[in-house]
């Protein structure tokens, strides 16, 4: 029998797409590094980032919140042998008082001195994770490349 994989590779993708759904995002971020540069880096980075940004939005104890208080979301890396970059749909937990593009842009800088960040609202989260998700239909496309930002928060 033989096996479909872009058929695999498609209900992968939709599975991903549901899940973006359901995380309700409310913003799509691009973080990119402006260098070359491998999975596993760019994973800890977003990790750091997610940390960073908890830390600014919910204070210094944000480590003790729940999941669903703290930022969440999907990141898939793409450009992994050139200019390796990150699309993430996210949900940020409420803060009036913080300029969410702005302390992207200034905490992704920190951690890598040259990279460059897009901040966008989100309106259309299913077509926003279609694009994220385009490259997933590639044969070159590698599991690892999907980051979930609550696999950094300790439960």
């Amino acid at each position: 029998m033989i096996q479909n994989n872009w058929e695999r590779r498609q209900q992968l993708r939709d599975a991903y797409i549901t899940l973006a759904k359901q995380i309700e995002p409310n913003a799509y971020v691009t973080l990119a590094t402006n260098d070359t540069g491998e999975i596993p880096e760019m994973t800890r980075l977003i990790g750091k980032f997610c940390g960073m940004m908890d830390r600014e939005i919910c204070g210094h104890k944000f480590h003790t919140y729940s999941a669903d208080k703290r930022t969440n979301g999907i990141f898939v890396i793409e450009h992994t042998k050139t200019n390796i970059h990150a699309h993430g749909l996210l949900r940020f937990p409420d803060s009036p008082t913080v300029d969410l593009p702005v302390l992207t842009a200034r905490k992704w800088n920190i951690l890598t001195k040259a990279g460059t960040t897009d901040f966008k609202p989100i309106y259309d989260a299913a077509g926003v994770a279609g694009y994220c998700t385009k490259e997933m239909a590639n044969f070159s496309f590698d599991g690892d490349q999907v980051v979930v930002a609550s696999q950094f928060i300790s439960h």
